[in-house]
């Protein structure tokens, strides 16, 4: 089962624009977590919906999907302008393989 913990305005923004790979900007992370009991692949992107349309979300770093083994965490960051991240009240991954997986966002907004 696939977990997720989101920071806007990560600290993570200066170090990623600075000394990995000249990626400004980068200012969503997050964090997925496999509590699951197999190894499980999720793409290298995510998609916001309940909000004005579902906006899918490309340009994640690292690319290529991210294979989390049982009990592991791993961490990708995108540029987010918080205006239109406060639109939405939903977030999905995929498994390669097609697996969905659904999390609320937002709710403390109104």
């Amino acid at each position: 089962m696939l977990g997720i913990s989101i920071f806007m305005n990560t600290s993570m923004e200066e170090v990623i624009a600075f000394k990995c790979c000249a990626l400004p900007d980068q200012n969503l992370e997050i964090h997925l977590h496999n509590s699951g009991t197999e190894t499980i692949v999720v793409t290298s992107r995510f998609v916001l919906d309940n909000g004005p349309k579902p906006l899918t979300i490309t340009a994640v770093y690292p690319p290529g999907g991210i294979k989390l083994a049982p009990g592991q965490t791993a961490a990708i960051y995108t540029s987010m302008d918080e205006r239109v991240w406060a639109q939405y009240r939903s977030i999905s991954f995929e498994e390669q393989g097609g697996r969905l997986h659904n999390f609320a966002i937002n709710t403390n907004t109104g």
